[in-house]
């Protein structure tokens, strides 16, 4: 990647709604955590060396120590695991892990109340549902990530105004859904010319406007500024489908027009559609090249970001390492091999989150040709969707009431 890239502070003073992401952030125990504060500040999300591996190493001591203090359930997981300690970074994969749908059963904390910030859930409308509190350093922490990665990207303009399309839900001061409060962090990244949501507010809940989406593209198509879409992909789809259902001619969206997605698809896994093959519709049906369609991966219980680079790879930023295990036996696999993707990263003092195996089956891959050093790895699904609600899965449900 460029290193020739503004400094935060220049970025901040040009789009003054940069600014929150880029503050000094203090750990809350110092003295615990120097490693941890060490490592959080590292603002290249793609620096791989011997020096990051070791303070990586060490940033994970600390926070291990933090959790099994704090919190008596990763506390007996660690003692049950004989209390590793580790020496490098090969040893990652030994460290112990909570799935990803214990938090949606289980109040985590290792804080106290007194100390969250923000609460979020991981989805609005029913199901199993994690609601996580975060204290100022976890979630500060995340968002000066989120920040850092889209900057090193290019995916930061302070300059042209941008109309937002955002196929999600619109503001409503009672919302919580983790995904909302992360697709509002996603107008920050451009000047708002206008903004409209595909979940509309309806004062009793929201409803999917798939004719107001078409009615945006076409206006926003006949104007100069550049279009951000952002968003659950379902809804993105739903739209593009409904245009070529009503025949509207392929759309020509104007330079500099940028595509960011994140979550799952429909709850319906035969009614969802390949990356490429989606990537290629968009590029056909608004005229957005494939290089400026990015997805982004996370979750409420991990909410550090993935955003896939040019070559749509989901990078691992300096800050994780990605592990992943058989689906049987849950050992580590190699690159290549199919598992259970867990995520390992020392930032979250909130709960015990820092080691984490997810729902999503993945692979892990060496770091390729396309410039960035870090490995990154794939997402192939859902192990399972039986009981597995994401927020894009409650929001792909609104699609069923049209």
């Amino acid at each position: 990647m460029t290193t020739d890239l503004p400094s935060d502070d220049d970025l901040a003073r040009q789009l003054p709604s940069l600014a929150k992401y880029f503050q000094p952030l203090t750990v809350p125990e110092p003295e615990e955590l120097p490693r941890v504060q060490e490592l959080c500040d590292l603002s290249d999300p793609f620096r791989a060396d011997e020096s990051t591996d070791a303070l990586f190493v060490a940033a994970m001591r600390e926070i291990n120590a933090w959790h099994a203090l704090r919190n008596p359930l990763y506390g007996a997981l660690w003692k049950e695991a004989g209390s590793p300690d580790l020496a490098g970074a090969e040893q990652i994969a030994d460290l112990p892990f909570v799935h990803v749908n214990l938090f949606k059963r289980h109040a985590l904390a290792s804080i106290a109340d007194d100390a969250v910030r923000l609460r979020l859930t991981s989805s609005g409308t029913g199901g199993e549902k994690t609601e996580i509190g975060f204290d100022a350093w976890s979630i500060g922490a995340a968002q000066r990530m989120d920040a850092w990665t889209v900057k090193a990207l290019g995916l930061i303009d302070v300059e042209r105004p941008a109309n937002y399309l955002v196929f999600g839900y619109e503001p409503d001061p009672r919302l919580t859904v983790g995904a909302a409060h992360g697709l509002s962090e996603l107008c920050d990244f451009a000047p708002v010319a206008s903004v409209v949501h595909a979940l509309r507010n309806t004062g009793d809940g929201h409803e999917f406007d798939p004719m107001g989406c078409v009615d945006a593209l076409l206006d926003f198509a006949e104007r100069a500024e550049p279009v951000r879409i952002v968003g659950f992909p379902a809804l993105l789809h739903a739209v593009l489908e409904r245009m070529a259902t009503m025949g509207v001619p392929p759309l020509r969206l104007p330079e500099g027009s940028l595509v960011l997605t994140g979550g799952g698809w429909k709850s319906h896994a035969d009614r969802a559609i390949g990356r490429g093959e989606f990537r290629a519709a968009i590029e056909r049906q608004l005229g957005i090249p494939g290089e400026r369609i990015r997805d982004c991966y996370g979750s409420v219980e991990h909410c550090l970001p993935y955003i896939e680079c040019a070559a749509h790879h989901f990078h691992v930023p300096v800050w994780a390492r990605c592990v992943v295990r058989d689906v049987r036996t849950l050992d580590p696999v190699g690159y290549g091999d199919l598992g259970y993707l867990q995520f390992v990263s020392p930032f979250i003092t909130a709960l015990p989150a820092h080691s984490i195996l997810m729902a999503d089956l993945g692979t892990l891959h060496p770091p390729g040709d396309c410039g960035i050093a870090t490995p990154w790895f794939e997402v192939h699904g859902r192990a399972g969707v039986r009981r597995n609600r994401t927020c894009a899965v409650a929001a792909a449900e609104l699609l069923e009431v049209r």
